[in-house]
């Protein structure tokens, strides 16, 4: 079946069909035929309008297709040219198509079901397809983020998730880099990664990428990868406990911003620093009272085994600072207590250039991963005390988790560079499975983070 995809706003537009008031209510889906000809109606009656709610209008167009036995489907763009002039026509089809694509994933490695039969697109002009290319391109990067957090824990271990990396990347400008041995891990200075991951069989690594194609200015990325979190010694007894197979989504958007700033040939110096870890209670599990030293010579004393995501990030900054990185741009899964303060659907996002945090938040509302400003208040380090290291990972209060999480990697950061911080545990699943938005892992951060590094380097240049 051929079907035609309208956008309505209005009553009073001119249609084949008469218009019904239900028909132009905010992303409602009514399939209609008139004569020998099936139209699918979207509405997008809505004061206000966003790239947001573009994408949002694709992808419960494309929920909706996917609903029906349709072979083929011709897109009319006018009216969303019309109904939003504050933006090109290249960012409307680009957000609408990336809405299309995202919305048309599903994760079936482990299913006999088979995927959706795949539709033919008509979308008017050559441009169009240009267009709806650019916004594959960007999906596809997304969903490299959502395969990898829904990969069962068994399935994703630090062994296979280097390899799934290093197959991402085969054929890519991106040099990747893998240190898989404990002691390579320590000549490196990267002893909270080896001992996170002691107590499981599975042996930690740290992955390196690396895409250089500008001298203008050296970002770091690092990203948490604990592809299974039970607490270790210090055992979660949350009845969800599988969720903890996502504590890696950090990790995830990292790679998926590697792969999308990649193959869209970003004139960008990127290292992305990956520790990858089972944080489990084995024989030779790491124990609360234990010291760590880092590189630089600071020492910590793990107070909790469950606060295990800020010990490795912590390597990771100090990896990439080492390196040369002007600016260091962290995401982690780090803190519950980031989506009691800021529900399911907003990131957390911290910086020691306070300043710019807004501005980031545009950057969110823009991409989609949501993010909201929150402070670095250096007098709660009185929290992080210890007396037998220069601190501890735990804070002694239990309020402002995501503040003190946020604190202690604040530690490991040369004044002189720029550092942002975001805590995206609330965001790693949708909050809610509508427009875009499908089962599973959610693939936030990979957009945002490809935007904060390109304004990175367009500030530089």
């Amino acid at each position: 079946m051929n079907i035609n995809v309208v956008m309505i706003e209005n009553l009073d537009e001119k249609a084949p069909f008469i218009i019904q008031k239900q028909m132009i209510f905010y992303g409602r889906t009514h399939l209609i035929q008139v004569n020998n000809t099936f139209y699918l109606t979207v509405g997008m009656n809505k004061t206000e309008k966003t790239m947001e709610d573009i994408r949002f209008l694709g992808g419960e167009t494309r929920k909706a297709i996917d609903t029906y036995d349709i072979t083929s489907v011709s897109i009319n763009f006018d009216r969303l040219f019309k109904h939003y002039t504050s933006y090109s026509n290249k960012d409307i089809v680009v957000s609408f198509m990336e809405g299309w694509y995202l919305a048309g994933y599903s994760f079936l490695t482990y299913q006999m079901r088979e995927p959706e039969h795949e539709v033919s697109l008509q979308l008017g002009t050559q441009a169009y397809e240009y267009y709806a290319e650019v916004a594959r391109v960007r999906a596809n990067a997304v969903c490299i983020a959502r395969d990898l957090c829904n990969e069962p824990a068994n399935k994703l271990t630090p062994n296979t998730y280097v390899k799934k990396i290093r197959s991402i990347f085969h054929d890519s400008p991106v040099h990747v880099e893998i240190l898989e041995s404990e002691e390579d891990l320590l000549k490196h200075g990267l002893e909270a990664t080896a001992i996170v991951g002691k107590g499981s069989s599975r042996s930690p690594k740290f992955a390196v990428l690396t895409l250089k194609n500008s001298n203008v200015s050296h970002i770091g990325l690092v990203g948490k990868g604990v592809t299974f979190d039970s607490g270790g010694t210090n055992s979660k007894i949350a009845s969800d406990i599988g969720e903890m197979k996502m504590d890696m989504g950090g990790a995830a958007a990292v790679i998926g911003a590697m792969k999308l700033l990649a193959d869209m040939e970003s004139p960008v110096h990127v290292t992305a620093a990956v520790p990858i870890v089972e944080n489990v209670c084995g024989k030779d599990a790491f124990l609360p009272s234990d010291v760590i030293k880092y590189r630089n010579g600071l020492t910590v004393e793990v107070g909790n085994t469950d606060a295990e995501g800020r010990l490795i990030v912590a390597d990771g900054i100090l990896y990439v600072q080492d390196l040369g990185a002007d600016t260091i741009i962290d995401i982690a899964t780090l803190t519950g207590t980031i989506g009691q303060a800021l529900g399911l659907k907003v990131a957390g996002i911290f910086s020691n250039r306070e300043n710019e945090l807004w501005k980031y938040k545009e950057l969110g509302d823009k991409t989609g991963d949501h993010v909201w400003p929150m402070p670095v208040i250096n007098d709660y380090q009185y929290y992080l005390q210890s007396n037998t290291a220069d601190f501890s990972n735990m804070s002694s209060s239990k309020f402002g988790g995501a503040i003190t999480a946020a604190l202690y990697l604040n530690n490991f950061i040369q004044e002189e560079k720029k550092w942002i911080h975001i805590d995206m545990a609330n965001t790693v699943r949708p909050w809610r499975e509508i427009g875009y938005y499908v089962s599973g892992a959610s693939g936030f951060g990979v957009r945002l983070l490809t935007e904060l590094i390109l304004e990175e380097v367009g500030n530089k240049t």
